[in-house]
């Protein structure tokens, strides 16, 4: 039996460029390459701002999307993309803290109700309320020109962040940080496990902190890289020596975890009891993590996760990379060059993020014949998308 289609006419119509509004690159079904599309945006809500999107991050999440690797949840076409810095082209009837010409950044939560206990005790990134909370899907991602978004999840981009590299700073960047300030103090022995998007950017945040930072990383070649971003130690997981000395002699406060590790057991032996692991990579599956729970209760250590970040912590993320200069080291990447990056993406080799440069570089060709597509729109079952990531306890 066909699922039923959904109405999604209110994030914009797919539609001939003659017709568009705005131009994007998105998938017209799973696993799909990246083709050029146009569509014609909705009118503009009075609590919304249209925004001309200047710089896109690419993350690794995007992959997962596109590649349903999350279950079948995504509304095609699927426009990706949720790490922006933007300028304000217009304003709804009633937003008055934005003008036009404003400089802004706009990240992975795009509303929350603001009502339930999740919001009013200051997790409003964990809002269950609201269906369609994340920026895109079924809503256009970053992957395009510009976007209407609610003014109440757009931030102000502080003047001393570099506009073509502080994207990344709005998904990598509060992952990592929101995290690191909830559960690390000062002077802490913190464990980095992962040097890349997301690593890179905990290293900073921790050394900053002052943590100090131990770098974990199966490949030895990080080593160099790891220091000069603030680890004071480093440690190559394949070496047994190295993990035997860090387990027996010199244990972690906390871990934090940007890989996905489907056995965790000998890290979890690196943490001095009451200590704890924290969680941020986004696993490519929900296969079953592996690890020793005798060594958790008797050694009283923690298992954390966290996703993205409070709108409280979105704004001390972007006060803290300002203050002490904390950046994302990025490869940048011209408008038609955009598939090109997702597949250095795909294949992780970024170093350590790809943004596309949208605004300097939109060239204005043709797009797909949207003809052949129609109006192709799969049905997004949010309930599947959370028993798919958390399980049944995910509702």
């Amino acid at each position: 039996m066909t699922a039923p289609v959904k109405d999604f006419s209110f994030r914009g119509v797919l539609c001939s460029k003659d017709k568009s509004d705005v131009a994007c690159w998105g998938v017209t079904e799973a696993k799909g390459p990246l083709q050029r599309l146009h569509f014609k945006l909705p009118p503009l809500h009075d609590d919304e701002v249209r925004i001309k999107v200047l710089y896109a991050g690419m993350c690794h999440t995007d992959c997962s999307m596109i590649d349903e690797s999350w279950g079948p949840n995504a509304a095609h076409p699927l426009v990706p993309g949720h790490e922006i810095v933007a300028e304000i082209e217009r304003v709804g009837a009633g937003i008055d803290k934005f003008k036009p010409g404003d400089q802004v950044c706009f990240g992975v939560i795009r509303d929350s109700c603001g009502k339930c206990e999740l919001c009013r005790r200051g997790d409003d990134q964990l809002c269950n309320a609201d269906m369609y909370k994340v920026t895109y899907d079924p809503y256009l991602g970053g992957y395009s020109t510009s976007m209407h978004v609610k003014a109440s999840h757009v931030f102000r981009l502080p003047a001393g962040l570099p506009k073509e590299k502080a994207a990344p700073i709005l998904c990598a960047g509060v992952t990592t940080f929101a995290p690191l300030r909830r559960w690390g103090t000062p002077g802490v022995r913190c464990g980095v496990i992962g040097i890349g998007g997301l690593g890179h950017m905990a290293i900073q945040f921790a050394n900053k902190m002052g943590m100090h930072v131990v770098a974990i990383s199966t490949s030895p070649t990080k080593e160099e890289e790891a220091r000069k971003l603030g680890a004071r130690e480093f440690v190559c997981s394949k070496v047994e020596e190295q993990m035997k000395h860090l387990m027996k002699s010199e244990p972690l406060d906390i871990i934090i975890n940007t890989a996905f590790i489907h056995n965790i057991t000998d890290y979890l032996y690196t943490l001095k009891a009451g200590g704890r692991f924290i969680q941020v990579g986004g696993p490519a599956s929900s296969k079953p993590v592996v690890f020793n729970m005798l060594d958790l209760v008797c050694a009283q250590k923690s298992l954390s996760g966290s996703a993205a970040g409070s709108h409280t912590e979105v704004e001390q993320t972007l006060d803290f990379c300002d203050r002490f200069g904390v950046c994302p080291i990025v490869e940048n990447y011209a408008w038609a060059d955009l598939p090109k990056a997702y597949k250095r993406l795909q294949d992780g080799l970024p170093r350590y993020r790809c943004v596309i440069d949208v605004a300097a570089s939109f060239d204005d060709k043709s797009h797909v014949n949207t003809a052949s597509i129609g109006t192709q729109q799969s049905m997004f079952n949010l309930d599947s998308f959370y028993v798919s990531l958390w399980g049944n306890a995910g509702r």
